[in-house]
């Protein structure tokens, strides 16, 4: 039993170096995020979503763990309803497992059918693979030493509340950086006006031609952001306009826009979201 004790205190302290590790890993992956391109942040959401999910299960692993003092006890056998609760923490140990697996499989299936050549994904997936593998290692060895285990509960309440409120309070944190991450991935921005109040408003610039012929309108490199108008591209699908004439300023790739109207141009309509805001996530348009 003493070597059961040693084998449990090196496992949680293994796991808890590990877990810090992963979570260095996970923050420099979501500090990378938003230098990827619009196509591939959904996918990416998807992905670190899914090693959230796998690595909260693998806290609620170590938290039924913590809650299992293992002491030796020589000659005094386990009470039925201790026994009992250890194999229900077990099975609990196991069902967690194994969605993880499920999780796994099917994260590392889409990361092999997508486009996505990322280093430090398949390094998270290969990290937390190894650590479910050392769980059932584990595993087997307690199932196999179940009759001789004594279950310290003194405290067992306190150490239930403290350990919720610190899973509670991991748990909200990374729902929020999920939450701030997606949201930035679907903010945009749009204007419009005609080119005097949009040269006014310090948003555009002419540069080009020759001698003052020719020239073209651009927005500058430093225009006013304050001009325009925030929105969440999930939702921003037109933009009315009625003017006589209507030409985009940013740009935004053919084939994913159109105008509507016949003598006059009444709205943008936006055909494909993804493409369009590929390019630039601020709309701009000239209208007269």
């Amino acid at each position: 039993m003493k070597k059961l004790l040693f084998i449990l205190s090196v496992m949680v302290l293994v796991s808890c170096g590990q877990h810090k590790k992963e979570i260095a890993r996970m923050q420099f992956k979501q500090d990378s995020i938003a230098a990827l391109g619009v196509q591939k942040d959904n996918s990416i959401l998807e992905f670190i979503g899914a090693m959230n999910e796998i690595q909260l299960n693998m806290d609620s692993v170590k938290t039924i763990q913590k809650l299992v003092s293992v002491q030796t006890a020589p000659g005094t056998e386990l009470k039925a309803e201790a026994k009992k609760r250890i194999i229900e923490d077990i099975r609990q140990i196991n069902a967690l497992l194994q969605k993880n697996k499920d999780l796994m499989k099917s994260l590392q299936g889409k990361l092999n059918s997508s486009n996505l050549k990322i280093k430090e994904l398949q390094t998270m997936i290969e990290l937390q693979t190894k650590q479910m593998a050392e769980k059932d290692a584990e595993l087997a060895r307690l199932n196999t030493e179940l009759e001789n285990l004594h279950v310290n509960v003194t405290g067992l309440n306190q150490k239930i509340e403290t350990i919720t409120a610190e899973s509670e309070a991991t748990i909200k944190a990374k729902t929020q950086t999920i939450d701030e991450q997606t949201i930035a991935i679907n903010t945009a921005f749009y204007g419009f006006g005609a080119k005097k109040e949009l040269t006014e408003k310090n948003v555009i610039e002419k540069e080009g031609g020759v001698l003052g012929m020719g020239k073209t309108i651009k927005m500058k490199k430093d225009f006013n952001r304050d001009f325009f108008t925030k929105i969440d591209i999930r939702e921003f699908t037109s933009l009315p306009l009625n003017v006589k004439k209507a030409k985009l300023v940013s740009y935004h790739p053919d084939g994913s826009y159109h105008f509507t109207g016949v003598k006059t141009v009444e709205s943008l309509l936006i055909d494909n979201p993804q493409e369009f805001w590929k390019a630039s996530k601020y709309l701009l348009i000239v209208v007269e």
